[in-house]
């Protein structure tokens, strides 16, 4: 009896996909997990753990390497070297921990002469570290040439209660980061002087590669908008910046342009 096409076309199709389906089952699955925060508390840990800890964090979660150094001057920000013993000379009647915590969480409280005010709260988004991960990177910070003697006590309860249970909430912005980046390259003319990611490459302002990393939304837009106003970055000219933006780009080229930035992780 004769089969069908139709029929044979049918049974080949079924050995085929039965044939992917066996060899994509035989191969291990990786599953793909977010980091888990750091807890100590309620914990036993030892200053060097704690330190080890906050080392950790200084060059990954924190972010503190974007623009900060250790024994060399940073592009953004002061250098970090021997912190742990000039932060009890920075501000009378402050403890070193004092003036690190204070630095961490309010950082426009007390600015570095030559700097602008221009460092997040750690504990808030982009950066959002925990209540055991801020308490670790003051214990690298105090080793940083200090006694280590920051408790889980001294970092306020209510720091990083926002990034409590997990990651923080990514902020969306409604532009199109596409068409912003054609703003960038294009009619903002930003590429003249920054470079950011694989586009552009001039030294005249700072590197953007990795600034959704450190700044808010709210800052990237007031920086657009007024420049001169959000200060400008250790190491590079005053006033270089046009201020004009406002009156040059249009609302969603704006809108878009900051999409963009937003996405430069």
């Amino acid at each position: 009896m004769r089969v069908p096409v139709a029929v044979k076309v049918g049974a080949f199709a079924l050995v085929v996909m039965g044939t992917y389906t066996y060899y994509a089952n035989s191969i291990p699955q990786i599953q793909s997990k977010p980091p888990a925060e750091l807890s100590l508390e309620g914990g036993n840990v030892t200053p060097a753990q704690l330190v080890k800890a906050g080392e950790e964090i200084f060059h990954t979660k924190g972010t503190c390497e974007i623009c900060h150094r250790i024994g060399q001057k940073g592009t953004r920000a002061p250098d970090l070297a021997g912190i742990g013993a000039r932060a009890g000379k920075t501000k009378p009647g402050m403890s070193a921990k004092q003036y690190i915590i204070e630095s961490l969480l309010q950082p426009g409280a007390y600015i570095v002469e030559g700097y602008p005010n221009i460092m997040p709260q750690v504990d808030k988004p982009p950066i959002a570290l925990n209540r055991s991960e801020l308490w670790a990177l003051v214990a690298f910070l105090e080793s940083l040439g200090g006694n280590v003697d920051v408790t889980l006590d001294d970092i306020p309860k209510t720091a990083g209660a926002a990034a409590a249970g997990g990651a923080a909430v990514e902020i969306k912005i409604p532009g199109d980061p596409k068409a912003g980046e054609v703003v960038f390259t294009t009619k903002g003319g930003c590429i003249a002087c920054h470079k950011a990611g694989k586009i552009g490459a001039s030294p005249v302002g700072p590197d953007l590669s990795q600034i959704a990393k450190i700044q808010t939304p709210d800052y990237i837009m007031k920086k657009i908008l007024d420049p001169a106003g959000s200060g400008t970055v250790a190491g590079f000219p005053k006033g270089v910046m046009p201020p004009m933006f406002g009156q040059t780009l249009t609302a969603k080229e704006y809108v878009d342009l900051v999409a963009f930035l937003m996405t430069l992780k």
